[in-house]
């Protein structure tokens, strides 16, 4: 819940686009260069982000299309590229024209709000880590929203009401539930016979596949040994599970604090481990657990129910939430507002709008025109 939280904070976060800078210039908007290099920093941000294309390079994606001249994803990420440039640059022009600036002091602000969400500070590192996001990217944002949130109060006095706040928890109390959730330390004795085929095959290139399938089969049998050993030393001093966990988990990460896991859900785990986790007591030991990394051995510390985030613990942030979406509707007209009246030169002929956006926005327009 505190990460749902939490992207509700940061839910203005990055609308910025890029500020990379170098090659040649493609597009001026009321005569401010945007760079090629911005462009490309763009494009694989977007398609980085999207299920089309996984990670191919630009170079890759502009070869296909020059193969195929309706390369329709090509020419959509295009398009989309270079509109949240030329958005970007316009917005920046108005926050620059109306002397927006983001200080240190709203900076802390808003970085204690996010700590406050998600718990600590060190919650908040974790957060940012799941999604790739560095701290100097972070900061860089953050400054970034703040700039368009004040640009957005200059523009509309942006109030929420308790009676929205209300609404919005009520009609959306699924999004505000919690799963059961079990606190677990494990030590862990790799025995991945996928990953150890694999690398005997890159040791050994001429082995057979009976020799290959004989050496997993002990090496499995071996690590299967190790960590019955272990689970016998355990059961017979269960006080010593850190210490022990500490010396022999193979999950290094974890073994550093003593085997801690943390809460988690089921979902958070893979089925055998969970499974095995979610049926033990608390302060009890489990038998040897297998995955697909190995055997586990785990001990249950605590536990909680599931459950759902009273009204009250939940509203500051609901409010917030609500607030930043509809900062980002005067945003979105402002920046059209802007874009209708700017000079827009594509120096590069390559960037202008393909045809088939052109043929998007006319159908668009005529649905519009059929629904006045």
């Amino acid at each position: 819940m505190k990460k749902l939280l939490a992207v509700f904070a940061m839910t203005m976060l990055f609308v910025s686009g890029c500020s990379f800078t170098g090659g040649s210039t493609i597009i001026k908007v009321n005569g401010e260069a945007i760079s090629e290099k911005q462009f490309e920093e763009t494009f694989e941000s977007l398609v980085g982000s999207s299920p089309f294309f996984g990670s191919v390079s630009l170079k890759e994606i502009k070869k296909a299309a020059e193969k195929d001249n309706e390369n329709m994803l090509y020419s959509i990420f295009k398009d989309k590229a270079v509109n949240e440039l030329i958005y970007t640059t316009l917005l920046e022009q108005e926050i620059k024209r109306r002397n927006i600036v983001a200080t240190e002091a709203d900076y802390e602000k808003e970085l204690n709000y996010m700590i406050e969400i998600l718990g600590s500070k060190s919650a908040l590192n974790d957060f940012l880590r799941e999604r790739g996001i560095s701290p100097v990217e972070f900061k860089k944002a953050t400054m970034q929203k703040i700039r368009m949130s004040k640009l957005a109060a200059s523009i509309s006095k942006i109030e929420v009401s308790d009676e929205e706040v209300a609404n919005y928890y009520k009609n959306r109390k699924k999004a505000f539930s919690y799963p059961e959730k079990v606190r677990a330390s494990h030590i862990l004795v790799l025995a991945d016979e996928k990953e150890y085929a694999e690398n005997l095959k890159k040791k050994y290139p001429e082995i057979t596949d009976a020799d290959l399938d004989a050496r997993v089969k002990a090496e499995m049998e071996a690590r299967k040994k190790k960590a019955e050993a272990i689970l016998a030393e355990v059961k017979n001093s269960p006080k010593d599970f850190a210490k022990i966990a500490k010396v022999k988990s193979d999950d290094r990460t974890s073994a550093k604090m003593g085997g801690e896991l943390g809460f988690f859900s089921r979902k958070d785990m893979v089925k055998p481990f969970s499974d095995a986790a979610f049926s033990l007591p608390v302060n009890k030991v489990s038998d040897l657990v297998k995955t697909r990394y190995g055997y586990h051995i785990i001990l249950v510390t605590d536990r909680t129910e599931a459950g759902v985030y009273p009204f009250e613990k939940v509203k500051k942030e609901i409010g917030e939430s609500i607030k930043s979406r509809k900062e980002m509707k005067v945003i979105d007209d402002l920046a059209t507002a802007l874009k209708n009246a700017a000079v827009v030169e594509y120096v590069n002929k390559e960037y202008e709008t393909s045809e088939f956006q052109k043929m998007i926005d006319a159908e668009m327009q005529a649905a519009e025109a059929e629904g006045k």
